[in-house]
């Protein structure tokens, strides 16, 4: 892995900065490539979690990808465009001229996670590709048949010094992040990213961490519990869980809960209707068993459990989605982030409760909630911080190409998505050009006489 980065290097240095054709054409090829490996993708992702929805595949995996790609490629040309600035000091009056020009950093690492093993490596490709880097992407060694099929294909479609793969366990990641990287970017577990931070300091590596966290939804009385089942189960069912975005639990307003569970039960149904095909398995039997190990804590604490449907399987490693009642944080689900089918449920009276119990815990990736007035969700929006807001539904902040996804606090920092994302991967260069004209600047150096005092308190007052 020493050796692509030093052709990377290499190559950048020596080409120089890739141009806006060569740019696309990489971006171009990504797109290719998805669309030639799209049934290999589908067959190593369902080696890998022994069962994946091959529509949720396509819907996360291949589509977003693409949509995401051909977003970048529309976009790029004014992405590209250096921007005036004002300059200061009145010297545009005389000629300046004052610009802040995107540069590409050179070389940028990408640590991906197993639960969208394709996505989360190509889906930040389009960003860092576009800025006119060139990429290095170890992804996880707990899908081994899709992160061998992902090297397959980049080594395919690109040069070593334009985008490598690099296979391997925790200890090739842990080397792979004291690379000297002009930029990384991590997505995973927080206490990883320590230690991932903790390596890269050494370096003064610049780093991109999207670390999720226990996204809350809320909803309130007057909100619609037929549609919130269906928005709060499809995020919720999709890739059974596993998303960092995933809602991690529910604040409902007291009163409603009979209604609530009959409509996630009615919903839950005519999702699957106990086809299991096309219901999402845990990724392997250590994410199953953390996962049944919540389930029983909460139980000996006092929850109580009701399942959604009928398709738990230890065999498949399927688990149904299942609400969670009478939760605290004693509890190991209330403690981590659940990456998993279960859904806890607390109840509220009034929402500064809800702010008041999200506002003592991390802040999260995502926040989420149901409801038609206004005043509610500006409360909720300006009484809490995340990382990004979806009202009446979840996740969909993601989806939006023209928003900036990311983090905030221990969800992480950076962004990889849209202009943002180009943004965050480029080195904002100011480039300044002085005027000709030297009769006020003159007057700055020595020897100084009484024009420079007047000129000080002119100077105070110039933007």
């Amino acid at each position: 892995m020493k050796k692509a980065l030093e052709t990377q290097k290499e190559t950048f240095i020596r080409n120089g900065p890739p141009n806006y054709k060569l740019r696309i054409d990489r971006l171009r090829r990504c797109v290719a490539l998805i669309k030639t490996y799209e049934t290999k993708i589908i067959d190593a992702l369902n080696q890998d979690f022994q069962n994946r929805s091959i529509h949720e595949i396509k819907i996360s995996e291949i589509d977003q990808n693409i949509r995401n790609l051909l977003f970048t490629i529309k976009n790029l040309k004014r992405w590209m465009r250096p921007q005036k600035r004002m300059s200061s000091l009145g010297t545009g009056l005389l000629g300046a001229r004052a610009l802040m020009t995107p540069t590409p950093l050179g070389s940028v690492g990408i640590i991906a996670p197993w639960n969208f093993p394709v996505a989360m490596v190509f889906y930040p490709a389009a960003s860092i590709l576009a800025a006119g880097n060139s990429i290095m992407a170890k992804p996880s060694e707990i899908t081994p048949s899709t992160s061998s099929l992902i090297k397959e294909a980049v080594d395919r479609y690109f040069d070593v010094s334009e985008f490598a793969v690099i296979l391997g366990g925790p200890e090739t990641g842990k080397e792979f992040s004291s690379l000297p990287h002009d930029h990384l970017l991590y997505t995973g577990s927080g206490k990883v990213a320590k230690k991932v931070l903790e390596v890269t300091s050494k370096n003064l590596t610049p780093t991109t961490l999207e670390l999720g966290g226990k996204s809350p939804t809320i909803i309130s009385d007057n909100a619609n519990l037929t549609l919130v089942a269906k928005r709060v189960l499809f995020s919720k069912t999709l890739n059974a869980g596993q998303i960092c975005l995933s809602p991690d639990y529910i604040f409902l307003k007291k009163g409603l809960e009979n209604k609530f569970v009959s409509e996630l039960k009615k919903t839950f149904s005519k999702f699957y209707n106990n086809n299991s095909n096309d219901y999402t398995s845990m990724v392997n039997g250590t994410h199953y068993n953390r996962i049944m190990s919540y389930l029983d804590d909460a139980v000996k604490k006092g929850a109580t459990v009701t399942s959604l449907g009928d398709l738990d399987s230890k065999e498949r490693n399927t688990i149904s989605t299942k609400l969670i009642f009478g939760v605290n944080d004693t509890m190991e689900v209330m403690k981590n982030e659940i990456f998993g089918p279960l859904l806890p449920i607390m109840l509220y009276e009034n929402l500064s409760e809800v702010t008041d119990y999200i506002n003592k815990h991390d802040h999260p990736l995502g926040l989420y909630f149901f409801g038609k007035n206004k005043s509610q969700q500006n409360y909720i929006i300006n009484n809490t911080r995340s990382g990004g807001v979806t009202i009446n539904d979840t996740m969909f902040h993601l989806l939006q190409s023209r928003l900036p996804f990311g983090g905030v606090g221990h969800s992480g920092y950076g962004y990889y998505h849209g202009y943002e994302g180009f943004l965050n991967f480029s080195n904002l260069r100011a480039i300044y050009y002085q005027t000709y004209s030297d009769s006020i600047l003159s007057l700055i150096r020595p020897p100084r006489g009484k024009l420079f005092n007047l000129l000080s308190k002119v100077m105070k007052r110039l933007g």
